[in-house]
């Protein structure tokens, strides 16, 4: 009974922890390479096609603007073109009275989108490959309490919060975050009513930095339109809520320790414990 006792699955899981692998993930790892690069791509091909695009999207009026909100969520939601651009096309073409609005409800569109996708696409794979690294499956469950079969909404303000901060640095990747968020099934209001909070005001900048280019708009000339403030701001914006997001993660894993969740020795231990076996 002893010995019987002396094997638990604790023993692996903990030899597990201290070696992420790419294929622990199942289906989400390829499908997260896929995330980043269709935008960065996409987003070039339409850089270059917003010109010829704009005109005839103002010309069109009311269907115009709702043509681009359709194409906006479909193509973001796709991981196909990146949110940046698309938003910028929305105010140069619209202006900014009616470009916001018109990207808001695009890339809350093509959140949605991109949140069945994955959740289709990445199943549980993702889900189980946190559950193999306990300290990665603590910060999971402290930061998104509210997700799909794990209690009833108890933990909403606190996944609704950490959204909308995970979505506020203006660098934040849409697709690979929709991805992420969509794979450890966070419930679907707070995951869309923080990608609104987040994202709103990013896209209200570059919606109105869209609004300054004159004459045919490509890539230099919407970078000539941003302030001296932007870069530094995004860059400060965006170590803040990696060191928030940081702290946040590591009280969750002292607290952890502290009520005998997880083991603190475990991590230190895991290396020999193959060749201990």
């Amino acid at each position: 009974m002893t010995e019987e006792h002396e094997q638990p699955e604790s023993l692996p899981e903990a030899a597990q922890e201290s070696e992420v692998r790419f294929s622990d993930f199942g289906r989400a790892g390829p499908a997260a390479i896929v995330a980043a690069l269709m935008p960065a791509l996409g987003g070039f091909i339409l850089l270059g096609s917003i010109p010829v695009i704009a005109p005839r999207l103002r010309d069109m009026g009311t269907a115009g603007l709702l043509l681009y909100v359709a194409v906006f969520a479909v193509t973001s939601g796709l991981a196909i073109l990146p949110t940046f651009a698309q938003a910028a096309l929305g105010g140069y073409a619209f202006g900014l009275a009616l470009g916001l609005p018109g990207a808001l409800c695009g890339f809350l569109g093509g959140s949605i989108i991109g949140y069945f996708l994955a959740r289709g696409v990445t199943g549980d794979d993702a889900l189980k490959g946190v559950q193999r690294h306990p300290k990665w499956n603590i910060v999971v469950r402290s930061f998104f309490p509210d997700r799909e079969g794990d209690g009833a909404h108890r933990g909403f303000w606190r996944t609704l919060g950490i959204i909308t901060l995970i979505r506020f640095p203006p660098n934040s990747p849409f697709a690979i975050t929709n991805l992420v968020l969509a794979s450890v099934k966070v419930d679907l209001i707070p995951f869309a009513i923080g990608t609104a909070l987040g994202m709103l005001p990013r896209t209200a900048v570059v919606a109105y930095l869209g609004t300054l280019v004159e004459g045919e708009i490509s890539k230099d000339a919407l970078a000539s339109t941003r302030p001296g403030w932007y870069l530094p701001v995004g860059i400060g914006v965006s170590i803040a809520v990696l060191l928030i997001l940081a702290r946040l993660g590591d009280l969750a894993i002292k607290k952890a320790v502290a009520s005998g969740e997880i083991d603190a020795a475990s991590p230190e231990q895991e290396p020999e414990a193959p060749g201990d076996q």
